[in-house]
């Protein structure tokens, strides 16, 4: 059947033919280190769940108190990249009003460890101020959002004049979908599968807030002259659906699979008729559509690839499964997906996995990018999220068993895990060299 056909694509190929770069490519692929980033991240999420603000930080072995802690385990795994942000709704505090003390604190540390900061600015919240004279369309139905964190990201970029590195919001389709398809987070809309009017809007302000978002940090770059350019790693979740034969559900799927792009061709002005079509049937006025496509570039851009075993759906007739570590890892087929779409520089940014699958998933995470390194795929790293355990995330924060805990990150209460071990070996025996003609042209272009 299908889903055996399906599940059997899941090994590596033994030969594949090389791709070629861009000379923008090349030149990004010149500003980072030859044998791969490897990296984690800080849990900081903050969206509204069930009537409470969650805040991660302090939910999963409290970041406030175990800071210092947590980063020099980072340290000692061998970790010299960090994804962090502080929670968005703790620090963008009201209109023009920001706090940034604890993030102070926690940039120093890094700066005394040695570890590169990729700044990851707004993790799945937003605060409730911004929607006080908005009610009606709260959280990522509120189209006066994207503005309001353009500036912030501003104060942002202006302050830590030592970032160079922006995540501006993590996970665009995540974001929408749980908050605004699936009825789980901050607005709690939810719609039939073919139903997207509510989705499609926060799609838009998610990626107009990015592109307003990037223009001011580059504005920043160029008043204030600063090296070179600021990089966007705009991270998503790689995603899959199949339906089965028989299931009646294929029109449902491909609906997904082209659901999964929106965001990503927003924000990167990617243009596609069967994606306009969609946007406009659902409710995006077209003159809208066309200032993305104006104003949406890959510029400076990586694209972050986010993918998690069960992040591949299966539709059957009566239900959807989720694929586990159990079944033949898609992560090689997956980027191939992205990658013909977007032809932009990629880095693995996170996977974890249950503690008894970890090794497995995290071994073949990295033998992945080293098989596509290998075929000319511009895969700049590697991570694994996050340094520590997790708080309700194999239940998505919700219902009773919200806040259970999951231990899937490289150190567990300070006890750095097998998994921790792992990728510390990983990440000092490095990923392959790229080929030599595409290194000599990147090194040709960066010093030109």
């Amino acid at each position: 059947m299908l889903i055996s056909r399906f599940l059997n694509a899941g090994n590596l190929p033994q030969q594949a033919q090389k791709i070629t770069w861009s000379d923008e490519i090349s030149r990004i692929v010149s500003l980072f280190p030859e044998k791969g980033v490897f990296l984690t991240g800080i849990e900081g999420s903050d969206p509204f769940v069930n009537g409470v603000r969650r805040n991660q930080f302090k939910e999963a072995f409290d970041f406030y108190e175990k800071a210092e802690q947590r980063i020099e385990n980072i340290r000692t795994i061998g970790v010299k990249w960090l994804r962090f942000g502080p929670p968005y709704s703790q620090t963008h505090v009201g209109n023009n009003i920001y706090d940034f003390s604890f993030t102070d604190r926690i940039h120093d540390l890094c700066r005394e460890k040695g570890i590169t900061v990729m700044a990851d600015l707004l993790h799945f919240g937003l605060p409730e101020w911004m929607h006080e004279k908005n009610p009606e369309n709260p959280f990522f139905q509120n189209e006066f959002f994207p503005e309001l964190f353009a500036q912030y990201a501003k104060e942002f970029a202006r302050r830590y004049k030592e970032i160079k590195h922006f995540t501006l919001i993590n996970e665009p389709l995540i974001t929408a979908l749980f908050s605004s398809k699936w009825g789980m987070w901050n607005e709690k809309k939810s719609s039939r599968w073919n139903e997207d009017r509510e989705v499609v809007i926060a799609f838009r302000n998610i990626s107009r807030a990015i592109i307003l978002a990037k223009q001011e940090i580059e504005k920043i770059w160029d008043e204030e002259k600063r090296d070179g350019s600021p990089i966007f790693i705009q991270n998503d979740s790689f995603e899959a659906a199949y339906a089965t034969p028989r299931s009646g559900r294929k029109e449902e799927a491909d609906l997904f699979n082209l659901r999964r792009f929106a965001a990503l061709d927003l924000v990167f002005g990617k243009k596609d008729e069967l994606m306009k079509k969609y946007l406009i049937q659902q409710g995006m006025p077209e003159p809208e559509y066309e200032w993305f496509m104006k104003h949406g570039n890959t510029n400076n851009t990586v694209l972050g690839i986010d993918h998690y075993p069960t992040c591949v759906h299966v539709y059957q007739a009566n239900r959807t499964v989720n694929l586990g570590p159990r079944h033949p890892y898609q992560l090689y087929n997956i980027i191939k997906v992205y990658w013909d779409r977007y032809q932009v520089p990629l880095m693995h940014t996170e996977v974890n996995a249950w503690p008894r699958y970890a090794k497995m998933i995290c071994q073949k995470t990295y033998d992945v990018i080293v098989q596509l390194r290998k075929e000319g795929y511009p895969i700049l790293g590697m991570g694994w999220y996050g340094d520590e355990y997790q708080a309700g995330w194999h239940h998505a924060l919700c219902g009773p068993r919200g806040y259970e805990e999951s231990p899937v990150g490289l150190s567990y209460k300070g006890t750095i895990q097998p998994v921790g071990k792992l990728f510390s070996r990983l990440s000092q025996q490095g990923l392959p060299a790229f080929d030599m003609d595409m290194v000599s042209l990147a090194k040709e272009l960066a010093v030109n």
